[in-house]
């Protein structure tokens, strides 16, 4: 069996794409939420989290990361813990 590759296929530079994922929160957004508020409180404000705590459901995460092929320009992960009552005890941002 015989393969033919394109001289053009060899010179082919890689393309970087432009990749933004997640839930991006502005400050106006980070301002809406605050301690005593509830999940559906919460949500309401500034919608569904990213990802919940698998081993503890009162922690949700807010994750927004944005790539340039794979450089990171940009990330933000907001933390929020309720309460058993579904109440928010702690907001954390990195």
């Amino acid at each position: 069996m015989v393969f033919n590759i394109s001289c053009t296929l060899l010179q082919c530079t890689p393309k970087y794409f432009d990749v933004k994922q997640g839930n991006y929160l502005s400050e106006y957004d980070k301002n809406k939420i605050c301690l005593g508020m509830t999940k559906l409180d919460v949500s309401s404000s500034i919608g569904v989290p990213t990802l919940q705590g698998l081993s503890e459901p009162n922690i949700w995460y807010y994750i927004f990361y944005h790539r340039v092929g794979n450089k990171l320009i940009k990330y933000q992960i907001l933390t929020l813990k309720f309460d058993t009552n579904d109440v928010l005890i702690t907001i954390n941002e990195k």
